[in-house]
């Protein structure tokens, strides 16, 4: 026997029905209203670029209770992504390790302000039920199936397979046996 491991890096969004269960109101609301923020911004200051969730902070007309909800809710997100992941793999491989979890809402948008429908992309990206999750899966083979190095696209579909009806988008953006 022996044991391969596989680190993935993997993008999912989760199912607005998943989420709003627990929230007040729906996350694409905090989107939208990021969005508008940060259009006016960069018209007013003509940036060429949209900022991080983090910038808004330093604005004087920002809501930090808008601020706050997105942390919050981004949290959420993140425990909740954690849960399904954890509990859907775990069947499957010998251990499922977590190396980071990232809300995608609070890195820099690649969206440009003259892109057409800026605002509306804009929206989608500071909408906070987006992570992005690096974890290690570990598998155990026996020695005859070692020979074909096979664990990295194994555990790429596997993962797919019981990830994909859990989650309102999954894309792999990375994976490699280790």
């Amino acid at each position: 026997m022996r044991f391969d491991k596989v680190l993935i890096t993997v993008d999912v969004q989760l199912k607005a029905e998943s989420l709003q269960q627990y929230l007040p109101c729906s996350s694409n609301i905090i989107g939208r209203t990021l969005a508008e923020i940060a259009g006016d911004y960069e018209r007013e200051n003509k940036t060429g670029y949209y900022p991080a969730i983090e910038f808004f902070k330093t604005l004087d007309k920002v809501d930090p209770d808008l601020i706050l909800s997105a942390e919050q809710v981004a949290w959420l997100v993140s425990k909740l992504a954690r849960e399904i992941i954890q509990s859907k793999l775990r069947p499957i491989f010998s251990s499922v390790q977590f190396q980071s979890i990232q809300t995608l809402a609070f890195s820099l948008p690649k969206v440009r302000p003259l892109q057409p429908d800026a605002i509306e992309k804009l929206s989608a990206h500071y909408t906070p039920d987006s992570v992005k999750v690096e974890l290690v899966l570990t598998m155990m083979r026996r020695d005859s199936e070692a020979e074909d190095d096979r664990a990295e696209p194994y555990a790429r579909k596997m993962m797919f397979r019981w990830l994909q009806p859990e989650f309102e988008s999954i894309e792999i953006k990375n994976s490699k046996a280790i």
